[in-house]
């Protein structure tokens, strides 16, 4: 299995509004990947351009002699997959405790809690619309799923409701086409991995 860590971690914190905030940028070093016969090693950047995380720098170092590092090795490197990763370790999201104070929480807790929430009415639905797809933008997640996932509704309501977020001026930067595909991560902490939607919806696998 891979191991994921993250360091140099930038004091520089960008704020993307709705208490969601993460660093400049940050490293991540991944070792036991499979098919990799080495130590990956990626640099993480907020770019203002895209909108989202970016990975800025990636590379590969084998393990010892014997290997040759190919371009069908470099193919086997998951840069998306250990950004989004990395992210869960320093993406935050303000939270307010019982007695009133703002505390940041790591993001895969705020999506659990989030998600495990009975229904909510529509100006409920807008406002955590937009912290959930402003986490997802902070993790190179595909807003618009993670909105619905996260908020047990259709992807089409979710597009719907981020619309109007738009239109109302709550969330100016969203953007309605994803970006990319999911990658398989588990955003809730739940065990699951949660892959690229399909025509049924998101696909599960363990």
């Amino acid at each position: 299995m891979a191991d994921v860590q993250t360091y140099d971690i930038s004091d520089e914190r960008i704020d993307l509004g709705s208490g969601v905030t993460l660093p400049k940028s940050w490293h991540a070093r991944v070792s036991g990947e499979q098919g990799v016969p080495g130590m990956i090693t990626v640099r993480v950047e907020w770019d203002a351009e895209l909108g989202r995380s970016a990975v800025a720098l990636a590379a590969l170092e084998r393990d010892g002699g014997g290997v040759d590092i190919t371009s069908q090795v470099l193919r086997e490197v998951r840069t998306h997959w250990i950004m989004t990763m990395s992210a869960f370790d320093v993406v935050t999201v303000n939270d307010v405790t019982d007695d009133g104070e703002i505390r940041p929480i790591p993001v895969r807790e705020f999506l659990g809690r989030e998600r495990e929430r009975g229904e909510r009415d529509s100006s409920e639905l807008l406002h955590q619309g937009v912290t959930v797809y402003r986490i997802a933008t902070a993790l190179s997640f595909p807003p618009l799923k993670l909105v619905a996932d996260t908020l047990r509704i259709s992807q089409s309501t979710a597009t719907r409701i981020m619309s109007r977020a738009r239109d109302l001026g709550l969330a100016p930067e969203v953007r309605i086409q994803e970006p990319r595909r999911a990658p398989a991560v588990d955003p809730y902490g739940t065990g699951l991995l949660y892959g690229p939607s399909g025509p049924g919806g998101p696909s599960l696998g363990r």
